[in-house]
């Protein structure tokens, strides 16, 4: 029988849990509680590493220690939609579930952070937000996994935040869809129907037409011309990144496929060069994250805050909290603070 030590190291060489080597049987493979989505007309075209499947494990882990601590009549049941309603009305249901009332005023209504706000507003209605840490963006940006109690959904920590929020609404569409789904949301024309589907939900309920066109027209007059600052203003209202923006005034037919097409290459290029600038300006702060702060980054705010509830009545043990978590003592009192409002 091989030590932890010995074990970990060979988990790490054949990419198994190294509680694996501790098994009198093999693990039975589990039918997947999602549908692999990241294909090229209906064909799956890569494997899910080991890092994905670890982390995805970690994740609904952490849902199954929830489910076990808490009373499931808690929160309500996310909305089921009929197959029938249009993307419209299903977005309607959504924005209307969620009291989602847009555009905002300015970005202070979100705390000039739209990720955060959206991941807030989900967890407080019962919907399990983490991230995943250490998977490329080529494999995978959001994942959705529908229960009735405590849904999950994780969003690939590597994007850029006005990005994720995007992801996470495309997420949230699968959930009231029932279609579970791990999904690049890459938007391009050979995804599967549901992709295309869910990407056109997450869009309205984001940027509702009607509101969005009126944003659009009057920064339009402003600006004059689809600028940078134009873009930019038209998302601040929506919490969205410009390239959101711009693929909805393309949906919207408000501009043409030719001025898309320009205008989606102009903020690409000028997205690369801020991004290179802002990491280059990163390494040379070395500014370190306090660690509750990264633990909640990773965890989401419904985890932790279950486990200490258990702790407060009484269910479990300050170790054995601190266990569940997977903290050191010292970190509790921070998470506590933060999550106590969520």
């Amino acid at each position: 029988m091989p030590s932890i030590t010995e074990a970990k190291k060979l988990a790490n060489l054949y990419k198994v849990p190294f509680a694996t080597f501790y098994l009198s049987n093999p693990p039975e493979k589990k039918t997947k509680a999602y549908t692999d989505r990241r294909t090229y007309n209906d064909t799956v075209y890569r494997e899910t590493s080991y890092e994905l499947w670890s982390e995805i494990g970690r994740i609904t882990g952490n849902r199954q220690i929830i489910v076990n601590l808490s009373d499931d009549t808690e929160y309500r049941s996310l909305p089921s939609v009929d197959p029938k309603l249009s993307e419209k009305q299903i977005a309607d249901v959504i924005r209307m579930y969620f009291e989602l009332d847009l555009p905002f005023k300015n970005k202070s209504a979100y705390r000039n952070n739209g990720f955060n706000y959206y991941r807030a507003l989900l967890e407080h209605y019962g919907i399990m937000v983490a991230q995943i840490t250490g998977v490329s963006l080529s494999e995978m940006r959001g994942i959705s996994m529908y229960y009735d109690t405590f849904p999950i959904i994780a969003i690939n920590n590597k994007d850029f935040e006005r990005a994720k929020v995007f992801s996470l609404f495309h997420e949230v569409a699968h959930l009231v869809r029932r279609s579970s789904s791990l999904c690049l949301i890459d938007f391009d024309e050979r995804n599967d129907e549901e992709e295309k589907i869910c990407d056109r939900i997450a869009a309205e309920v984001l940027m509702p037409e009607e509101s969005f066109r009126y944003v659009s027209s009057n920064a339009l007059n402003l600006y004059g011309e689809w600028s940078d600052l134009c873009l930019i203003s038209i998302a601040d209202k929506y919490a969205v990144s410009t390239f959101s923006v711009v693929r909805r005034l393309r949906e919207l037919d408000i501009i043409n496929r030719s001025d898309y097409y320009s205008i989606y290459k102009r903020i690409s290029d000028s997205f690369k060069e801020e991004q290179d600038s802002i990491i280059q300006n990163k390494k040379d702060r070395e500014f370190k994250v306090k660690y509750y702060i990264t633990y909640l980054s990773k965890e989401g705010y419904l985890f932790p805050k279950k486990v200490l509830s258990a702790y407060s009545r009484g269910d479990i043990s300050y170790g054995e909290m601190c266990s569940t978590l997977s903290i050191k003592g010292k970190h509790i009192s921070n998470i506590e603070r933060a999550v106590m409002f969520i």
